[in-house]
């Protein structure tokens, strides 16, 4: 498990009003699941996966035990919901630039960006993504290395004009990805998630060499010069 980091107090969690209030039961039971989740990350951060208790769930949500368990059956559970929101909202990030920018390399550039910009404004989500959850047990894992094949789906629907036997097969897309996200991980270690966006240069030239070798002239070339 990676050590966990020092974190200064964040704001107090706003908390429901007191006694009687106009919200339905079901509307409360979701403000406590959302503030929950959300304090996820900064525990973990704190503590690390290991260390961390519902106790120290419960107290960053400022919401009482009974809520927790209404809401799920163990800490894994929660960390394992907190981890899936969070590469839903990175995969829907990485996605925008890709139906909108007009060439590969615009989708390619844009899309890096707004990922690690996302990551950078949130540095304990980020390592709670790619440092705490590979190694918080070998389900979350699973769900983990199964996230990293969802963005591997990225490299294709980013070059939408090339022919199929140009794009990286899965086995190569799991190269890519596992590669960024190791990459990511290294500078969250080192306390460098705020400065994320300093990847950029390199994961655009990664990224790209990758399609350009995939490219039928790129093979040709090679068979020429293997032959000479």
């Amino acid at each position: 498990m990676a050590k966990a980091r020092a974190r200064s107090k964040s704001a107090a969690p706003r908390r429901l009003p007191r006694g009687r209030h106009a919200l339905a039961p079901d509307a409360v039971l979701r403000d406590q699941r959302e503030r929950l989740l959300a304090a996820v990350p900064g525990v973990v951060a704190e503590r690390g996966y290991e260390a961390m208790s519902v106790a120290d769930i419960v107290k960053a949500a400022a919401v009482s035990r009974n809520a927790f368990y209404k809401n799920f059956g163990d800490k894994q559970e929660c960390f394992a919901t907190a981890h899936d929101a969070g590469h839903e909202r990175l995969f829907e990030v990485l996605v925008r630039p890709c139906e909108e920018a007009a060439t590969l390399e615009e989708r390619v550039e844009l899309s890096l960006a707004a990922g690690l910009d996302a990551l950078a404004s949130e540095p304990d989500v980020a390592r709670l993504l790619f440092v705490e959850a590979p190694s918080a047990g070998e389900e979350i894992a699973l769900r983990y290395h199964e996230w990293l094949g969802r963005y591997g789906t990225l490299l294709r629907s980013a070059a939408p004009e090339m022919p199929p036997e140009s794009i990286p097969a899965p086995e190569v897309e799991g190269v890519i990805v596992g590669g960024i996200a190791s990459r990511i991980a290294s500078e969250v270690l080192h306390g460098r998630a705020k400065k994320l966006r300093e990847l950029m240069p390199s994961l655009v030239e990664y990224l790209l060499a990758f399609y350009r070798l995939a490219e039928p002239a790129s093979s040709v070339r090679s068979q020429r010069r293997t032959a000479a």
